[in-house]
């Protein structure tokens, strides 16, 4: 049963090995960034125009200095203290001040309610970024340190990225690519320079989506090798087949649908 589940889990292991190692690639040869944040977050775009941001005055390009009378200092977690008073205002109004063009303003608004009853205003934000510099490690310890801390930070972000996939996949669903766009988008990496840690996000990705405990997946095959070793027979193998081949099918039915929808994105509007 072990060696089993160690062959089983070999592909999962080696995705996230090929992840790490064009991180550390990055790491060595680009270095990692180092951003220097103003106080404030930054409102990049207006995501709804029909959304309560937009009615009550805010625009892109405007930062959100104070919200209901606190400063937001110069700190990652600015825009994530933003989101949380909007979502836990519940429709009640927040109080911004904002600066735009060198003046200060003071804006009332009401947020809109969701069906989860949180408060939303439909705009991005971001953190009110100064200047970003790449720094290079001054050592393989260091660069070694650097390349795990950007793993982890890697793999977080794409843990949640599923989970916010799943939990809200109704309004997610048209967000996915299939083979064509992410093929668009490595040529984009590729343009950019950032074709390492393209590689590192779709290797970390496969990775992750492959350990899943679904039928078909790697993770839905050591599921079965340990339910195997805990009951100390084997499973019917005929209905692992077919619940095998039944979930390939619905996957083949996903990619499909995801790879009709590129090409549909590659269609001029002029001509659909």
């Amino acid at each position: 049963a072990l060696q089993r589940a160690l062959v089983i889990s070999g592909g999962v292991i080696f995705n996230l090995i090929l992840a790490w190692a064009a991180i550390f690639g990055t790491v060595t040869t680009s270095g990692v960034s180092n951003v220097s944040l103003n106080p404030g977050v930054l409102v990049p775009a207006i995501a709804d125009p029909s959304g309560a941001g937009a009615k009550y005055g805010l625009r892109g390009g405007d930062i959100i200095v104070k919200i209901d009378g606190v400063e937001l200092a110069a700190k990652e977690l600015a825009t994530a203290d933003v989101s949380a008073a909007i979502k836990e205002s519940k429709g009640k109004p927040v109080h911004l001040e904002i600066e735009r063009e060198k003046q200060r303003l003071a804006l009332d608004v009401v947020p809109n309610v969701d069906r989860r009853g949180d408060g939303v205003i439909g705009v991005r934000l971001a953190p009110n970024v100064a200047s970003v510099s790449l720094v290079k490690p001054a050592s393989l310890p260091e660069a070694i340190g650097q390349a795990n801390k950007q793993f982890g930070n890697l793999v977080g972000q794409t843990a949640g990225g599923f989970g916010q996939l799943l939990s809200n996949f109704g309004h997610t669903a048209g967000n996915l690519a299939g083979p064509v766009g992410v093929m668009q988008m490595g040529a984009e990496a590729g343009r950019q320079g950032a074709l390492l840690t393209f590689t590192a996000l779709i290797s970390l990705n496969l990775g992750l989506m492959n350990a899943l405990p679904l039928p078909a997946l790697d993770g839905g095959q050591l599921v079965l090798v340990l339910v195997e070793a805990a009951r100390g027979k084997p499973l019917n193998q005929e209905v692992t087949r077919a619940v095998n081949g039944a979930f390939l099918t619905l996957l083949l039915g996903v990619s499909l649908t995801l790879l009709l929808g590129d090409i549909e994105r590659l269609i001029p509007a002029s001509f659909k």
